[in-house]
C-alpha cells in the first residue's frame, strides 16, 4: 500500500490545542516547563482505510434477525458490509500492541491513574523519559486515532480485550474506561456535568470504551480520565475532492460521499430504506450507496469547527465546507445542525437489546434541554424507532435523524 507523507508536528500547550500541521526540524524535545511541552515530530499517513467496527450480527428495531436481503426491511446495516478487518500484534513483553493496518503502536494497558486533560500530556512525557516498551516517541492520540481501536462486535467494553486492557469493572464505574485524546473542543460547555455545574468550562474529546461513546469532557473540572498513549505516523487525515456531480471522494479513506444529506429526519428503519430507494434511482449514477458505519461517518467530522466555536472563523457545522448540510432548530429553539445515522447498532447497557443505533453529531450534542453537552463531533446513540424506548437521561433522544450516504471506491 502506498502512503503520501507530509511533515506534522504534535505540539501540546497548556490548553493542549489539537495537532496542527506545520513544517520544521525533525528533532524531538521535551521541556520541563509545564506550560509548554513539545513532543515528537512525525509524519502523516494519509492513505489508510477505515478499520471495520467488528459488528457481525444483523438487527431490527428490537433484536437480532437473520440477515435481510436487498429490498427487505433493515437491509444495508453494518454487518452486511465487511470492511478492512483489524489486525494486532502484542509485543513479547506484553507492554505494547502494534496495529498492523494503521502502523500505530499502542500501550496495551492504559496508564494507571486518572488525570485531567490539562495534565494528560505529562503521561506520554513520562513514558518517553523511561523509554516505555523501548520507545521514546509516545504521544497523546488524536480522537480519530483513538477511535480506530473501537470495536463494536459486542460492546461493553468497546475494545478487543485480547490485546487491550481496560479498567471496566461495571456499568456504574465507567470513568476508568474513558481515554483522553489530544483533540480539544472548539466550544465551551453549555450544560452541567457530573459532579459540577461548570457551564462555560473548556472541553476535550475522549472515547469511553465502556459505553462506546465519543464525548467532550471538561478539561479541568469534574471527573478525571485515563490515557492510552500511542506512537507512529499520524493516522486519520482526510483528502476531499469535489467530483462536480453531487459526490465527494475522500482520497485518504477510499470512500465516496453524497455532497448533500437527506434533507429530512427519519428513524433508523426508514434511513436504511431511504438508501435502498436512492440505489433504485441510481443516485449520481451509482446503485451501491449505503449508510456509513460509525467509524466511517466519524471520519467526516472536522473537529476545528462547531456551532459553539469561540473563534468566529470556526463557527458552523463540524464538517468540511465542501459538504452541504441541512439546518435545524434544536430542542432549545436555537439554529443548529442534525445528528446523522450510522448503520451500526447499539445497546444502552451490556444486557440490553440492540434497539438503538449510533449517530454522529455535526451540530451541538445536546442534553434534554437543548444545551450543548458533549460537543460537535460526539458519537452517541438513539433508539431506532420511537416505540422501542432506547436512551434515557442526559443524551437527548431525537430518533428522527438525517442521512449522508457513502459508497466504496478504490484507494
Amino acid at each position: 500500500m502506498l502512503f503520501k507523507q507530509s511533515v506534522y508536528t504534535a505540539i501540546a500547550t497548556a490548553t493542549f490545542m489539537a495537532l496542527t500541521a506545520c513544517g520544521g526540524s525533525s528533532d524531538s524535545t521535551t521541556t520541563a516547563d509545564t506550560s509548554t511541552v513539545t513532543t515528537v515530530v512525525t509524519t502523516v499517513a494519509d492513505r489508510l482505510p477505515v478499520i471495520d467496527t467488528g459488528q457481525t450480527d444483523t438487527y431490527d428495531a428490537t433484536g437480532v434477525i437473520a440477515a435481510p436481503a436487498k429490498g427487505q426491511p433493515f437491509y444495508g446495516q453494518d454487518a452486511q458490509f465487511a470492511g478492512t478487518q483489524p489486525s494486532y500484534t502484542k509485543s513479547s513483553d506484553g507492554l505494547t500492541v502494534k496495529d498492523n493496518i494503521t502502523g500505530l503502536t499502542w500501550q496495551a494497558s492504559q496508564t494507571g491513574g486518572d488525570v485531567y486533560w490539562t495534565e494528560a500530556e505529562t503521561v506520554p512525557a513520562a513514558l518517553n523519559k523511561s523509554s516505555y516498551g523501548g520507545y521514546n516517541d509516545w504521544r497523546l492520540p488524536t480522537i480519530r486515532e483513538l477511535y480506530s481501536v473501537w470495536n463494536g462486535s459486542t460492546g461493553w467494553p468497546y475494545i478487543d480485550k485480547n490485546f487491550f486492557a481496560v479498567s471496566y469493572t461495571s456499568e456504574q464505574e465507567l470513568s476508568h474506561a474513558i481515554m483522553w485524546s489530544s483533540t480539544k473542543y472548539t466550544g465551551l460547555l453549555r450544560s452541567s456535568i457530573e459532579g459540577s455545574s461548570a457551564v462555560g468550562a473548556e472541553m476535550a474529546f475522549g472515547v469511553n470504551f465502556g459505553t462506546g461513546h465519543i464525548k467532550a469532557y471538561s478539561t479541568s473540572i469534574g471527573p478525571k480520565h485515563m490515557v492510552r498513549a500511542v506512537r507512529g505516523l499520524i493516522y486519520g487525515t482526510s483528502s476531499f475532492v469535489d467530483n462536480g456531480n453531487g459526490t465527494i471522494n475522500d482520497q485518504a479513506t477510499g470512500l465516496m460521499w453524497t455532497q448533500s444529506d437527506s434533507g429530512v429526519g427519519m428513524d433508523w428503519e426508514q434511513a436504511l430504506a431511504w438508501a435502498q430507494t436512492k440505489n433504485g434511482e441510481k443516485l449520481a449514477g451509482y446503485s451501491d450507496w449505503r449508510l456509513p458505519n460509525t467509524k466511517e461517518l466519524q471520519t467526516l467530522v472536522d473537529y476545528t469547527r462547531s456551532a459553539e466555536a469561540t473563534a468566529a472563523a470556526n463557527v458552523g457545522p463540524a464538517i468540511n465546507p465542501l459538504f452541504k448540510i441541512s439546518s435545524i432548530t434544536n430542542e432549545a429553539g436555537a439554529a443548529d445542525y442534525p445528528y446523522f445515522w450510522t448503520n451500526t447498532s447499539a445497546r444502552a447497557s451490556s444486557t440490553a437489546p440492540f434497539n438503538s443505533a449510533w449517530y454522529v453529531a455535526f451540530g451541538r450534542a445536546v442534553d434534554s434541554s437543548g444545551r450543548d453537552l458533549h460537543g460537535a463531533g460526539a458519537v452517541r446513540f438513539d433508539a431506532k424507532v420511537k416505540a422501542t424506548g432506547g436512551t434515557t437521561g442526559q443524551d437527548a433522544e431525537r430518533v428522527l435523524n438525517y442521512v449522508r450516504l457513502v459508497r466504496n471506491v478504490s484507494l
